[in-house]
């Protein structure tokens, strides 16, 4: 029996989140036969995105974590390395961005304002709601669990994707795991998770 979704309702139960569909035309029973298109100029295509999901449909935002060996806790709390294969998330994910910047703020007597003192930067803050669907060739099942081989890591994870280049963001750190298997929805696993970014430092001592 083949599996149809209705992504958007099901962002709806499971996250409360609305993504209205716009038409258009009004349904009148009486539409005007003489409309016509011409000389209308149509935007170019921005999204330029060569990564399509397995329903022909384009990912316009995608993220890759990337294999490699990373660190875990065994069951004797030692850490040990840990070979991963690269996974793209569900294209049905979302992600959103926040960082706040490390400001100070001193009241100068006789003046309008404050004067403000930047310090740098706080991590980037990415919260991140999908799906997990049951696809022609992996199940929504298998999905969770290559995304839980990631949680359990203790390491930093490195991500690839146009959102996180953009935003100078190579590697992030995992937290806040949160999955369901939402109601009279086979096939579905939803999850949420917190990603906070993670930069080397490198210390240098010149001579």
């Amino acid at each position: 029996m083949e599996s149809k979704y209705v992504v958007t309702e099901i962002f709806r139960k499971v996250f409360g989140i609305n993504i209205p569909f716009y038409i258009t035309e009004d349904l009148r029973s009486k539409a005007p036969n003489n409309i016509s298109f011409s000389g209308i100029e149509t935007l170019p295509n921005y999204t330029d995105s060569r990564d399509m999901s397995w329903m022909g449909t384009p990912v316009l935002f995608n993220a890759t974590f990337q294999g490699g060996k990373y660190l875990e806790y065994d069951m004797k709390g030692e850490l040990v390395e840990k070979a991963l294969q690269t996974f793209s998330l569900p294209p049905a994910t979302m992600f959103q961005f926040r960082r706040a910047k490390n400001i100070t703020r001193t009241n100068v007597l006789g003046s309008n304002g404050t004067v403000k003192e930047i310090f740098g930067f706080d991590d980037w803050v990415i919260d991140v709601r999908g799906l997990c669907l049951d696809e022609p060739n992996r199940s929504a099942q298998s999905q969770l669990k290559e995304l839980l081989k990631f949680e359990s890591l203790a390491d930093s994870i490195e991500i690839v994707g146009s959102l996180f280049t953009d935003r100078n963001i190579n590697r992030v750190c995992l937290q806040d795991w949160n999955d369901n298997i939402p109601q009279a929805t086979p096939g579905v696993v939803a999850f949420q998770f917190q990603l906070i970014s993670d930069e080397a430092i490198e210390i240098i001592y010149n001579p």
